[in-house]
């Protein structure tokens, strides 16, 4: 049994920047809320009711005007690890062998992949914004797998002793092989996003084109997986976000997926022949039991507009039945599955040792 742990400090990674490089950050992005501002709406475009809809081009709204993206490599992000691993195996003996693995893990928190959020003031100097440490603390939760299992096991199945008369039954009885592997384990955690129809760019959501909205949580979706296909979460239980949002609805990595717990099995008869070579028949049969795993599922939600946030994906008609346009999982609305792992199947092989 031991720790492993890891830590990592002053790295270059930010995956979620709007700059051009994947380890950049942008510090002329655009602050929230100024497309939102007067002094910065396009006089030679039709009023709208949308808020940002009318401001002007993106690099008109940048701190430094009419300058694109300036990215620098800024090493302000960390992340850290914890997990129990475990380990117990056996050494063909006795013809039978045997191994088990388990971790267990306890954390993985980091800003890895939060985005800068800067304010720049009239001098063109720039600073965190004061909710940065919020966005951090509620964007930290990495991609972590609480929970995984190997296990396989090699029985020789005992030989009978047998001579003369009854070498018969020992061809029949001896020789035979059985093996296993068991795989389980927690699947990795997901998000869920949105989109609109119209009026739900970044830039009318949160006044920026840099900085994007999150989904808002309003109930309890559960835990992110479920036996219906066409019900993986609670749909209700979210939202899109609306216009003045700071990109602070929801975390990160919050919702389950569904764990695996497959088992194949494998019997295998051996023919030895002299001269060191061996025949063998071997049936596998993968996925034993047959379980049914969901491995993917529509996870955008899909709306009208930040003001008529009227589902235009969903799984079900209005009385609450399933809506037979959905049926298959290439049409599947929101919260169902679109796939799975392989179901059981079977193999048969015959080798050749030499």
């Amino acid at each position: 049994m031991s720790y492993v742990g890891q830590r990592g400090i002053n790295l270059l990674k930010s995956q979620e920047t709007t700059a051009t490089g994947a380890n950049a950050q942008d510090i002329n992005a655009v602050d929230f809320g100024a497309a939102y501002l007067p002094g910065n709406q396009d006089p030679t475009l039709a009023a709208s009711s949308v808020p940002g809809a009318t401001a002007k081009s993106i690099d008109l709204l940048r701190p430094y005007q009419g300058l694109g993206a300036i990215n620098i490599m800024w090493p302000r992000n960390s992340d850290q690890y914890h997990s129990l691993q475990a380990s117990l195996n056996r050494r063909f003996r006795n013809g039978l062998q045997f191994g088990f693995n388990y971790t267990l893990g306890l954390s993985y928190t980091g800003n890895v992949i939060t985005p800068l959020r800067l304010e720049h003031a009239p001098d063109g100097s720039y600073s965190f914004r004061a909710d940065q440490a919020d966005a951090d603390e509620l964007l930290k939760q990495m991609p972590l797998r609480r929970h995984t299992w190997k296990g396989s096991f090699v029985w020789d199945m005992p030989d009978l002793d047998v001579t003369g008369a009854a070498r018969a039954v020992g061809l029949v009885v001896n020789n035979w092989q059985l093996s296993g592997i068991l795989t389980a384990g927690s699947p990795l955690p997901y998000d869920i996003s949105y989109s609109y129809q119209t009026g739900g760019e970044n830039i009318n959501l949160t006044g920026s084109p840099s900085y994007a909205a999150r989904t808002r949580l309003v109930g309890d979706p559960g835990a992110g997986c479920s036996s219906d296909q066409y019900a993986q979460f609670g749909t209700a239980a979210f939202a899109g976000p609306t216009y003045g949002s700071v990109g602070l609805e929801s975390g990160r990595n919050y919702m389950q997926g569904c764990m695996d717990k497959t088992i194949d099995m494998a019997i295998a008869r051996n023919f030895p022949i002299p001269g060191g070579r061996n025949i063998q028949i071997r049936f596998d049969v993968f996925n034993l039991f047959d379980t049914v795993v969901f491995n993917n599922r529509v996870t955008q939600l899909q709306l009208t507009n930040p003001v008529d946030q009227a589902v235009r994906n969903s799984q079900f008609n209005a009385d609450g039945t399933v809506n037979s346009a959905r049926l298959q999982p290439r049409n599947a609305g929101f919260g169902a599955a679109t796939g799975a792992q392989g179901m059981r199947s079977v193999q048969l092989q015959l080798r050749f040792q030499f």
